[in-house]
């Protein structure tokens, strides 16, 4: 009994002698911050992309923006030399950085009961997702006469909110004037964050600054200005309507219309900004009643007539035609003044306008658009439209044939002639083809020239075929083919007669006198042999009567 009140004594001192700290260690429970907390001076209050007092927008791949922690002195006394370090999850990094953590780049002192900020500045990783993360911050401070530094840390959340990019649009920006129009605007977000609680104003009196085209929608009739569009999410779009009506008199011109949009951003910040979305005015119907008509091209470099025909679709005679032609290209010159003046055109009637022009061999190859401008006067109405028409300019092909003949090159019959382009550009894939005409002795036959330059003639000697050798004169057609720089083909033709020499009527003499000679010749052999025969047939008789006498 002694001896257990002994050992119960012993206990008792060792729990006693034994200090606190000599316990075992206390395990952080999991998703714990590996930082120690305990109570101190400093409260956190909000954490936000961008400088102090000024939330903006962030995506995935924004590099160096700042990230602001806003802190609180709850403590009783002043604390200063502040200083932060901020611990954020993976894809997340600092310009200034400490073992992984991103140092503030500012330090200020607090007064007790005041708010204070601390801003880092972060590079966000591409493959980072728009949603919330948490981040921990380390704060270092030192309390006003208090020697030694405290420490908090402090966990808080944040948010990658993504971007918001918003566009208007017109689905179809043409209007027709002296007429309701019903018009359809897209307001999108080419974003990563959406737009929210959008609320649309037409400003009706905002003057974009362009004189020459209507900004302040006067007399202009809209149904309404003011739309609310609701939400729109990243890559999509919603519409709102508008009901107008446009008068006569801006016909022709373009109309820049202002809208003012404000929308919430994904920082929860009001955003108003302006966008100006464009419509084209037409003439008075949407199918202009002139019909214009010109040629496909101009030559270069030559003097010439551009014929344009203007005709009247209408049923209705119009009036007082005032026309304006510009072209495009300062290196094709209207030889007078760009403006004419037509008193009227009946009805489905035309009329033309010669108008000089010359063309600079620098734009020999290329299209030339002019730009008209109409005004005319149609039932009582003066109606302003606007028109295009393009010609191409090409080079000047001049092709002739000169000096067809027939010549012989190496014992063989040839025609021959030369083919000269007197133009200011060669053409190419020349061809000569020679044809025979009325029952002539030779037979087709062709020579590909290639191309035919402007500096010299273009020779042809192409051989003839025949079956009996010709004489005489011969009937001959000549085709020459080639192609332009738009390699369409063209073709010329010419009739000509050739003289192969006069017919050689002595060697045909000479061989009848030689076969004549030969018959006669062998009618005397002839005759001479059977007068030998007789002789000798005689003379053998006469011999036999000898020998008999005898």
């Amino acid at each position: 009994m002694i001896y257990k009140s002994v050992i119960l004594l012993l206990l008792l001192a060792g729990q006693i002698v034994i200090p606190s700290y000599a316990q075992s260690a206390e395990h952080l429970a999991p998703g714990e911050s590996p930082f120690q907390h305990g109570f101190n001076d400093v409260k956190f209050l909000d954490a936000y992309f961008g400088p102090a007092g000024q939330k903006i927008e962030v995506e995935p791949g924004d590099k160096n923006v700042p990230l602001t922690v806003v802190l609180s002195n709850v403590g009783t006394e002043d604390i200063t030399g502040i200083r932060g370090l901020l611990s954020l999850p993976t894809g997340f990094s600092g310009v200034l950085a400490n073992n992984g953590l991103i140092q503030a780049d500012n330090t200020q002192t607090a007064t007790a009961g005041q708010s204070f900020t601390l801003t880092f500045f972060v590079n966000v990783d591409k493959t980072i997702n728009i949603h919330d993360y948490s981040g921990t911050v380390k704060v270092t401070y030192s309390r006003v006469r208090e020697n030694g530094e405290r420490t908090a840390f402090l966990d808080f959340n944040f948010k990658i909110t993504g971007k918001s990019i918003v566009n208007l649009k017109a689905e179809n920006p043409f209007l027709n004037p002296a007429s309701n129009n019903d018009i359809t605007i897209q307001i999108s977000d080419a974003g990563t964050a959406p737009l929210n609680d959008v609320d649309v104003v037409i400003q009706r009196d905002q003057n974009s600054g362009t004189t020459s085209s209507t900004n302040n929608l006067q007399g202009i009739v809209l149904d309404q200005n003011h739309w609310k569009v609701g939400t729109v999410q990243p890559g999509s779009s919603n519409t709102f309507s508008i009901h107008t009506f446009i008068p006569q008199n801006v016909a022709g011109q373009t109309i820049h219309a202002p809208f003012a949009v404000t929308y919430f951003d994904g920082q929860g910040n009001q955003v108003t900004t302006t966008r100006t979305v464009d419509f084209i005015v037409g003439p008075t119907s949407s199918v202009s009643i002139i019909k214009l008509s010109s040629p496909p091209y101009l030559l270069t470099a030559v003097m010439q007539n551009l014929t344009l025909g203007i005709e009247n679709l209408s049923p209705s005679k119009i009036s007082d035609i005032s026309i304006s032609i510009t072209p495009n290209s300062n290196s094709l010159k209207i030889l007078q003044d760009n403006k004419w003046f037509i008193k009227e055109i009946n009805p489905l009637e035309k009329t033309d306008l010669v108008i000089p022009v010359f063309a600079d061999k620098s734009i020999e190859g290329q299209a030339v658009d002019y730009e008209v401008d109409l005004q005319y006067t149609k039932d009582g109405a003066t109606v302003i439209e606007k028109q295009n028409f393009a010609t191409y300019i090409r080079g000047v092909i001049d092709i002739s044939l000169h000096d067809i003949g027939v010549t012989e090159i190496a014992g063989k019959k040839m025609i021959i002639g030369d083919v000269l382009n007197q133009g200011n550009v060669k053409a190419v894939f020349g061809q000569v083809t020679v044809l025979p005409l009325d029952n002539s002795m030779i037979k087709k036959s062709s020579q590909y020239i290639g191309d035919i330059d402007i500096d010299a003639p273009v020779p042809f000697n192409i051989p003839i075929s025949y079956d009996s050798p010709p004489t005489g004169d011969q009937k001959i057609q000549v085709t020459l083919t080639w192609k332009d720089t738009l390699l369409q083909q063209h073709t010329i033709t010419e009739i000509d007669t050739v003289s192969f020499g006069a017919p050689l009527v002595q060697s045909s003499n000479s061989s009848n006198i030689n076969q004549l000679q030969i018959i006669i010749l062998v009618a005397i052999a002839a005759g001479i042999g059977g007068i030998v025969f007789k002789v000798r047939k005689k003379k053998i008789l006469l011999e036999k009567k000898v020998e008999e006498s005898s």
